[in-house]
């Protein structure tokens, strides 16, 4: 009977390594199971990062190309990128890409139709930038005032106009209210056309740009010119100075004659 109890235990004792064999095949193949999936996952993950990441150098470059096209003369090349991207966006963001408004590219206009300058004098170190767009009829134009956000401030339309411009600063003597130079309260913009003169100042009181206009030398000095009268050259009618006694008693010497 002994030897068959010993016969026993030693069959138990051969059949737990089994069991535990067997569990740890199948452990494994799970653990190679989810090695393999999360494998796979990062993979896909990576390929996807990864072509994300090309087409956004794709896009960046088609970005920079369609930016860099905008301006297309070396006048252009001091206008800082972000900058560049503000009136970029502009012009998408109201479809004028197709040509209905662009940036002149005759290089000799090109450095007048930009300016930079501290337009509404609000206290800080960034520069705003106005901007002329020409119209494709090439005979008209628009004006447009960024601030160093992009963000649009003003915009006027100069109808059958190509007007240039240039900035100056607070301080600069303007005409502003009056046919008389004063220092400007505000850093602006001076527009010029054919046919006049106009600074542009933000007015802080009123929340809003005005436009003054600027008298020439010539006009000042009209101003101040005595007035004079313009004689036609007609000769004038003899003026009978005869006082009316004399005249009643000739008139009657003349009846008794």
């Amino acid at each position: 009977m002994e030897t068959n109890n010993e016969n026993f235990q030693e069959s138990k004792t051969e059949i737990k390594p089994k069991k535990s064999r067997t569990g740890l095949i199948i452990f494994l193949v799970i653990l190679g199971f989810v090695l393999i999936g999360a494998g796979g996952y990062f993979y896909l993950d990576y390929k996807n990062r990864m072509a994300n990441i090309e087409n956004e150098k794709e896009y960046s470059q088609e970005r920079l190309d369609a930016i860099n096209s905008i301006f297309s003369v070396a006048e252009y090349d001091n206008i800082p990128e972000n900058y560049r991207e503000y009136i970029y966006d502009f012009l998408a963001h109201n479809s004028y890409l197709d040509g209905t408004y662009f940036l002149t590219k005759i290089a000799d206009r090109a450095k007048s139709v930009y300016a930079f300058g501290d337009f509404t004098d609000d206290d800080n170190d960034e520069d705003d930038l106005a901007v002329l767009f020409e119209n494709n009829d090439y005979t008209s134009s628009m004006l447009v005032i960024f601030n160093h956000k992009g963000e649009g401030l003003y915009i006027k339309n100069f109808e059958n106009e190509l007007p240039t411009i240039n900035a100056f600063k607070v301080g600069a003597k303007i005409y502003e209210n009056e046919a008389k130079l004063t220092p400007a309260t505000c850093g602006g913009l001076m527009i010029k056309t054919d046919y006049r003169k106009e600074a542009l100042v933000y007015d802080k009181k009123t929340k809003k740009f005005n436009s003054h206009y600027q008298y020439t030398d010539e006009e000042i000095k009209s101003m101040n010119s005595p007035e004079e009268y313009y004689d036609e050259g007609y000769e004038a009618e003899p003026v009978d100075d005869t006082p009316e006694e004399a005249s009643i008693i000739n008139s009657i010497n003349q009846d008794s004659n």
